[in-house]
């Protein structure tokens, strides 16, 4: 997420859920399309998704505001299938900013690992990225992260800093946040992190969410929600040298 150009190319969308509950439900065993998703939102607008091994997601769009793309807000979720359907009626749309709303999703798995459907009669698309590293070990995560939050004033810089034992921590616009890291049984983690006292703009807030690593890339990504405060953040750091 260096930049909104950069957000574009790697967005999310919360239809991955799809995928995830016909391989529980019609194949019994592991779930291959638990990991990274990359679709569109009525047709031209980025997103991209974190699925879960039992169904929930995390999905980030971006909105058109032309000439360029800007930050739209997160969606969590769950659902299930039925056949080659999918329905998913308790997504929360967080929109930056603003209060969330409902998001209702239906959608059809298709050949070559797509799904397409609709999230409250608009149109969308998305294709299976990757499995979430195998390698991405809590040991592994230890290290330095300058990268950047997205939230209800926007984009910012910072850097994150995680133990070898999850504990993370940062300070953003002067507000100490301090957070865990949870391994999960889908190489994913779950994450919850929370925000100091003044000059926080979330004083004393409790956010939950999932966080997936890249061995690979050496790069920290998250979403994280928070019911009391009808907020998201998200972030995507790089390990610096």
């Amino acid at each position: 997420m260096g930049n909104l150009r950069t957000l574009a190319r790697r967005c999310t969308l919360p239809l991955a859920a799809i995928a995830a509950a016909l391989s529980l439900s019609s194949c019994g065993g592991g779930d291959p399309y638990t990991g990274l998703w990359q679709g569109t939102v009525d047709g031209n607008q980025p997103a991209k998704a974190i699925l879960l091994s039992d169904g929930t997601y995390y999905l980030q769009y971006l909105k058109y505001a032309g000439p360029n793309y800007a930050i739209g807000g997160v969606v969590k979720g769950s659902g299930s299938f039925q056949g080659a359907t999918f329905k998913s009626d308790d997504g929360l749309d967080f929109k930056f900013g603003q209060r969330p709303g409902g998001a209702r999703i239906t959608g059809k798995l298709g050949g070559h690992q797509t799904v397409t459907g609709n999230m409250n009669g608009t149109p969308l698309s998305l294709k299976y990225t990757k499995p979430f590293d195998p390698h991405g070990v809590l040991a592994d995560l230890a290290g330095t992260y300058p990268g950047q939050v997205t939230f209800a004033l926007g984009l910012r810089e910072t850097t994150f800093e995680v133990t070898k034992d999850g504990t993370l921590s940062t300070s953003l616009n002067g507000c100490s946040i301090t957070g865990k890291v949870v391994p999960r049984p889908d190489d994913a983690f779950d994450l919850t992190i929370r925000f100091g006292g003044s000059p926080c703009v979330f004083p004393g807030a409790v956010f939950s969410g999932a966080a997936i690593y890249s061995e690979d890339l050496k790069q920290l990504e998250a979403a994280v929600v928070s019911d009391v405060y009808w907020q998201a953040i998200t972030f995507v750091a790089r390990r610096g040298s």
